[in-house]
């Protein structure tokens, strides 16, 4: 009876270790996408990534937005990534930079296959 009590208590907590660190996990990979953002605003490569599947999500509009906005498109096809919060977090900041840089017509082309992206 005394192990299955202390087995309980070690799931519990090792539970309670791994819940935080799920937490800590996702404040990472937003700054993470903040300082890659940035890296890419400076060599001029930003992306903004896409969740596609079997067919590329990506037309001939995109080309156009692409070329119109010096932003790359990057279709995941259908490997989708297991954790998408570091792909939210970049179209994030590239959303911002979009709006801040270009005001709200991009939004009326931008491809809504955008991961975190909002109407």
């Amino acid at each position: 009876m005394k192990n299955i009590k202390l087995i309980c208590f070690l799931v519990i907590l090792v539970s309670a270790f791994s819940f935080g660190q799920q937490r800590g996990c996702t404040k990472h990979l937003v700054i993470s996408a903040k300082m890659n953002f940035e890296d890419d605003l400076k060599n001029n490569s930003i992306v903004i990534h896409l969740k596609g599947g079997i067919v590329s999500v990506i037309t001939k509009e995109d080309q156009k937005f692409e070329k119109l906005y010096s932003i790359k498109y990057h279709d995941f096809g259908c490997a989708m990534p297991e954790d998408p919060t570091y792909y939210e977090s970049y179209n994030h900041f590239a959303f911002e930079y979009l709006k801040e840089k270009h005001g709200n017509d991009w939004k009326k082309i931008i491809n809504k296959n955008a991961f975190g992206w909002k109407d």
